[in-house]
């Protein structure tokens, strides 16, 4: 037998090892599962007509794709999916990390529908920009490579070790944290005369306890209001400003509560 047939071995299946890697740290404790994470292979996850390439090595989001199949607050996903749904729509996601909400709600909006996906963080915008051409979504979603503030300027952008999608601009504690980058900071109230065309319009946000910066300046102006609005609440009690009261007594109800976040429906509106 010659040293090349000798040698020869089966060829490892990509997909195999995947749902056996995946298998095994479904199963794992926490301390294992640390352990594998930077040996988690990225791949593209498809679900209900969507495909996300996603890295599960460094974003929370990413790896929850990648493990159960679907984004990880698909309560609140399908809440504004059934909102918009081939309806000429106006989306703004703040806060887009690998494109868990803009690409799905890109696809389900009807023609014409506008989405401008704000993403700060360079490691993710790339990510974004790739899942949207993936899904054929490029004359859909824009991407707007900014953090958003009360005024134009730069601030320094938090990471968090092993999670892009935590960055922040607020602080990330010391342990935690790993380098950080100078973004452009604009204001919200720069982009909402694209609302004007559309039968709906929805925002999305969530931006690591920086709502109020990001979305108190909008609440305040006394102009322009989405229809509705999912938020990240789950930091609420670090806000500076109820933003929550404020959401309400501008003519908003509460219409679900999932995943840590809080859907705002304008009464007589969405």
């Amino acid at each position: 037998m010659t040293a090349l047939a000798m040698s020869h071995t089966t060829p490892i299946d990509p997909e195999a090892n995947a749902a056996a890697l995946r298998a095994v740290f479904q199963d794992a404790d926490k301390p294992t599962r640390q352990k594998l994470v930077p040996i988690l292979p990225p791949g593209v996850v498809e679900f209900a007509g969507v495909r996300l390439y996603v890295d599960p090595r460094d974003n929370y989001t990413d790896r929850r794709i990648w493990l159960d199949g679907q984004p990880p607050e698909m309560a609140s996903l399908m809440a504004l999916v059934e909102l918009i749904e081939g309806r000429n729509a106006f989306v703004l996601d703040i806060g887009a990390n690998c494109g868990a909400f803009a690409v799905p709600l890109g696809l389900a909006a009807g023609e014409g529908s506008r989405v401008v996906a704000f993403e700060p963080n360079p490691a993710m915008i790339g990510r974004l920009g790739h899942n949207i051409t993936l899904n054929g979504l490029g004359d859909v979603i824009r991407v707007e490579g900014c953090a958003l503030g009360a005024a134009s300027g730069e601030a320094i952008l938090n990471f968090r070790s092993r999670n892009f999608g935590q960055a922040s601009l607020m602080p990330i504690r010391p342990r935690m944290r790993d380098g950080g980058t100078l973004v452009p900071i604009r204001p919200l109230m720069d982009f909402v005369a694209e609302a004007q065309g559309h039968d709906l319009s929805v925002l999305k946000i969530d931006v690591e306890g920086a709502e109020v910066a990001a979305l108190g300046p909008l609440l305040d102006a006394g102009g322009w209001l989405p229809d509705a609005m999912l938020i990240e609440t789950v930091h609420k009690a670090d806000w500076e400003v109820d933003l929550v009261a404020k959401i309400l007594d501008l003519g908003f109800d509460v219409t679900l509560e999932a995943d840590g976040n809080t859907l705002f429906t304008r009464t007589g509106g969405a």
